[in-house]
C-alpha cells in the first residue's frame, strides 16, 4: 500500500511538472496579435499615437479592406487632432461599409467637416430592390383601381414618431448659457490708459470665466453629438428599400441637426465672448505697462 501510494504521488507531481513546463513555455511564447488588435487596445488605452502606428500598419497590410480598421484609424488621428487625414479616413470607412453599426458615426463626422459622402460610390455589395426588378409576366401587378402614376409613386418614409423624439431630446444636456459680462468691454477700453491697467485683474478673471464657459459649451456639443449618433440609423430595416433608407436617414440627420443648433449657437457665442475678454485682457496687460 506504502509502495502504491508513495507511485501515485510521484505521477502526480510529474504531472504537475509538466503542466508548469506547458505554461511557461506558453508565456515565453505568447501568440502575436495582429496590428489591428494591438492598434484598438492602445486606442482604448487613449494612447492614440502608438494606435496610429499600428493601425497605419494594418489599413497599409492584411488589413486594407477591414473597415473596423479605417475606423478606429480615424478615430485615434481626431484625437490627435489631424483632421484632415481623419476625414480621408472616415470616407474610406464609409464606403467600405456603409450600412455597418458605425457608418452613421462616420457619415456624422464628415458632413460636420463639410464633406458629403458619395452615395453612388460605396461598396454596397447588396442586392437590388425589388421596385428595381422586372415584373414576371405570370403574376402581374394588382391595381386595384389605382392609377398608373400612383402606382409609379415611391413609396413615403414614416415619418419620425413624437414619442421616439420626445425621449430623446431629454436625454440631451442642457446648452451652456453665456451671460455677457459687465461692464461691457467697449466701456472699459473708452476710458484712459490708468483705468485700463487698474482693471488688469478683474479681465483676467473674466478671460478665465469665458474660457470655462467655451470649455462647457464644447463638452455639451460632444455629449449631444454622441447621445445623437444612434439616433441616425446606420442599416436598413428588413424589406427596406435603398431609396426608402435613404430618405430615413435624411429625415433623421435633419432633426438631429436640429437638435444640435442650440448647442452649436451655444459654442459659437462662448468663442465670441471668450475672444472679446482676451482682447480686453490684452488691452488692459499692455495698459499697465505704459502702452496704449
Amino acid at each position: 500500500m506504502k509502495q502504491r501510494r508513495q507511485a501515485s504521488i510521484s505521477i502526480a507531481a510529474l504531472l504537475l511538472c509538466l503542466s508548469l513546463t506547458f505554461h511557461c513555455c506558453l508565456a515565453a511564447n505568447p501568440e502575436p496579435q495582429s496590428p489591428l488588435s494591438q492598434g484598438i487596445a492602445l486606442y482604448e488605452k487613449k494612447n492614440y499615437a502608438g494606435a496610429q502606428a499600428y493601425l497605419l500598419k494594418a489599413v497599409h497590410g492584411e488589413f486594407k479592406d477591414v473597415a473596423l480598421a479605417h475606423y478606429y484609424l480615424a478615430n485615434s488621428l481626431m484625437q490627435t487632432s489631424k483632421v484632415n487625414a481623419a476625414l480621408e479616413e472616415y470616407e474610406r470607412c464609409y464606403k467600405l461599409a456603409p450600412y455597418s453599426s458605425f457608418s452613421g458615426y462616420c457619415r456624422m463626422m464628415l458632413i460636420r467637416h463639410g464633406r458629403t459622402p458619395d452615395e453612388n460610390d460605396a461598396n454596397h455589395s447588396r442586392t437590388r430592390p425589388l421596385a428595381s426588378q422586372p415584373a414576371k409576366a405570370s403574376a402581374p401587378p394588382q391595381t386595384s383601381g389605382r392609377k398608373d402614376s400612383d402606382a409609379a409613386e415611391l413609396p413615403v418614409s414614416k415619418p419620425i414618431a413624437d414619442q421616439e423624439l420626445r425621449a430623446l431630446s431629454s436625454r440631451l444636456p442642457r446648452p451652456v448659457f453665456v451671460q455677457k459680462e459687465t461692464p461691457p468691454a467697449s466701456e472699459i477700453l473708452a476710458g484712459n490708459i490708468f483705468h485700463r491697467a487698474s482693471f488688469l485683474s478683474e479681465s483676467e478673471n473674466r478671460k478665465s470665466r469665458a474660457a470655462e464657459k467655451l470649455e462647457q459649451a464644447r463638452q455639451a456639443l460632444a455629449r449631444a453629438e454622441s447621445l445623437t449618433h444612434s439616433f441616425i440609423p446606420s442599416a436598413r430595416r428588413f424589406g427596406e428599400s435603398d431609396d426608402e433608407f435613404r430618405s430615413r436617414r435624411a429625415d433623421a440627420e435633419k432633426t438631429v441637426s436640429e437638435l444640435l443648433d442650440p448647442f452649436r449657437e451655444s459654442v459659437k457665442a462662448a468663442e465670441t465672448a471668450f475672444q472679446t475678454e482676451s482682447s480686453l485682457f490684452e488691452s488692459c496687460l499692455n495698459a499697465s505697462r505704459g502702452y496704449l
